[in-house]
């Protein structure tokens, strides 16, 4: 799991190296899992295809849960996730202020112990806003579902992006 967020940082800090014009954002997440029932902590990174077209790459850790329910036992489960969505940008009567739905794919891994740990694949839908503080600066609150077998789950979410 270490060597999947070092690759992403990297390619992260790489995207941005080459940026111009606000045409990249890095920022953080703080998130909340309504299956895994805990707090989460994220990172991502994005690009602006267009002023409207946004697409973006995240990952998430979400803390254990020592009281996690699988099936009829209560047992401790931590689970990550990486994700790519994408963003279309609806401008709300400001300059600032911006709607966006997002749909994507993913990764979770959901983990039990070091030897118990479940994979799969995961679709995301969902919303945003965005209000930008500055001209290289936004904040954002974002709402989604993925879905996937056995672990659906709602996350909801506030960030911060730097954008390039």
């Amino acid at each position: 799991m270490k060597k999947l967020f070092l690759t992403m940082l990297v390619a992260l800090v790489s995207m941005s190296a080459a940026a111009q014009d606000n045409k990249f954002g890095l920022g953080i997440n703080l998130l909340y899992g309504t299956k895994i029932n805990n707090i989460g902590f994220g990172v991502k990174g994005q690009y602006y295809a267009t002023e409207r077209v946004r697409v973006e790459a995240n990952a998430a850790y979400f803390l254990k849960n020592d009281k996690f329910k699988k099936g009829d036992e209560e047992v401790g489960m931590k689970m990550w996730d990486v994700n790519a969505v994408g963003h279309y940008l609806i401008n709300v009567g400001q300059e600032k202020a911006w709607l966006y739905p997002l749909v994507g794919i993913g990764i979770t891994n959901w983990v039990r112990s070091a030897f118990k740990a479940e994979t799969k694949f995961t679709i995301n839908v969902g919303a945003g806003f965005q209000f930008d503080v500055a001209d290289d600066f936004a904040i954002n609150v974002e709402a989604k579902y993925q879905a996937l077998k056995d672990y659906g789950q709602g996350v909801f979410g506030i960030g911060a992006v730097y954008k390039f």
